[in-house]
């Protein structure tokens, strides 16, 4: 089977290739390797490494604004602030 490389270096995989790797959109990683003038894809998983109930949680902790935090309208705002404190010190 042909497959066309794009401009951007991307291969459409055919349909029967999807279906005999047992392909899924589920599968949204593959191991690209080269070996021995071969080109190879190999479906990985990706296990994440923390919920997004965990994520959710540590990002409201860490989002959290608390007594004595700075607040800035911009990042322009907060460099401009930290080169102050630098020139000070």
């Amino acid at each position: 089977m042909l497959a066309k490389l794009t401009r951007g270096n991307q291969i459409t995989i055919p349909k029967d290739i999807v279906e005999q790797a047992h392909l899924r959109e589920a599968s949204e990683y593959v191991e690209v390797g080269y070996a021995h003038g071969v080109i190879y894809l190999k479906p990985v998983t990706v296990e994440e490494r923390i919920s997004p109930e965990q994520f959710e949680k540590f990002q409201s902790w860490a989002l959290r604004q608390e007594r004595g935090d700075l607040r800035f309208d911009s990042l322009q705002e907060g460099v401009q602030h930290f080169k102050k404190r630098l020139k000070k010190s």
